[in-house]
């Protein structure tokens, strides 16, 4: 009998030491860690906005929650990321939601010219009830939507005179890259030549075309002033940059970790536009410094020039979209006006 409740006793223990064993490996794995993608260099708003969110979810978890951040496409590019994400190689990433529009044509949408009059009235519209209803269509991909980031407005270069009135886009040579943005151009005289974004200085250098548009610290980052002459705030269309998460990560959460992601999330979108409106006031700065003329274009031009690009895009944006997103869209537009 002594043997027996001796080999118990053993036994017993080692159940025990097994035990705390697991419980202390159980708390070791607690921490998770957040793998986070994205495209953009590391001196943008957008990855400035990503280290927030990480310094944020690493204070408030206590260190339970660390994330990793991916940045200038090491990763791959929006669609590559955007695949990981979906299989769960990611956690998260980012991406232009016009970049995305062949795998989600609702998001046709926000191609749309002249949608928004300012950076709030977009954040109203994308913050609000239409804006987080696009959020949707990501979860038959597996994927939750966290909010919209921002490229911001795209504005017209060239070397030939800045835009004051429709007439002077009249035979201007720019780059093309999407069907319906060159259809678009095409409607107020442009001429249009593909190119891909890695081409477009060499091009513009070398008087292969004659201007180009895209968001004004994206002109400064790829060095454009050195190679053009005239730069004016046609502010055409607003380029979101929307955040997603895998739904199994963030169904893996407790209802604490969940709150304290979603949470920094927001709070990150708002640092990322701040440091956004900062950013772009300082490279028009510079724009000028280095010799660039930089004009406010008329506000009768830019509501002409919206309905002009509008015209020959429109119906096929509706059609790829819906008819039901398209109002629903311009109903919290016209409602958010004056913003």
């Amino acid at each position: 009998m002594k043997k027996i409740l001796a080999a118990l006793l053993i036994i017993g223990v080692a159940v025990a030491y097994v035990g705390a064993e697991g419980q202390q490996e159980g708390a070791a794995g607690k921490t998770v860690t957040i793998k986070l993608a994205h495209d953009n260099p590391v001196s943008t708003h957008m990855h400035k906005g990503f280290e927030e969110f990480k310094r944020i979810v690493e204070s408030e978890s206590d260190g339970q929650i660390e994330v990793t951040i991916y940045p200038g496409g090491q990763m791959g590019s929006v669609q590559d990321t955007f695949e990981q994400t979906r299989r769960g190689d990611l956690d998260m990433s980012v991406g232009a939601t016009t970049l995305l529009t062949q795998t989600i044509p609702e998001f046709y949408i926000w191609d749309l010219f002249s949608l928004f009059e300012s950076a709030p009235h977009a954040h109203a519209v994308l913050d609000g009830p239409a804006g987080q209803k696009l959020l949707e269509p990501l979860e038959k991909f597996g994927l939750t939507g966290l909010g919209y980031m921002e490229v911001g407005f795209r504005n017209f270069s060239n070397n030939k005179r800045p835009i004051k009135k429709i007439d002077d886009f009249q035979g201007l040579k720019i780059r093309g890259y999407s069907p319906t943005q060159i259809a678009a151009w095409e409607a107020v005289g442009c001429n249009l030549t593909t190119l891909s974004w890695t081409e477009v200085f060499t091009s513009l250098q070398q008087n292969l075309i004659d201007g180009q548009e895209c968001a004004t610290t994206s002109f400064y980052d790829a060095r454009f002033y050195e190679a053009q002459k005239y730069w004016s705030l046609t502010n055409h269309v607003y380029t979101n940059y929307m955040w997603y998460a895998n739904q199994k990560f963030m169904d893996s959460l407790s209802e604490e970790q969940r709150k304290i992601v979603v949470d920094a999330a927001e709070k990150a979108i708002d640092f990322d536009r701040k440091l956004s409106a900062e950013q772009e006031a300082e490279a028009i700065a510079k724009i000028k410094e280095a010799g660039v003329q930089v004009n406010d274009v008329p506000t009768e031009t830019k509501i002409k020039l919206g309905e002009r690009l509008n015209s020959v895009v429109k119906d096929d944006i509706v059609a790829k979209a819906g008819q039901e997103i398209y109002d629903m869209v311009m109903a919290e537009v016209e409602a958010t006006r004056g913003q």
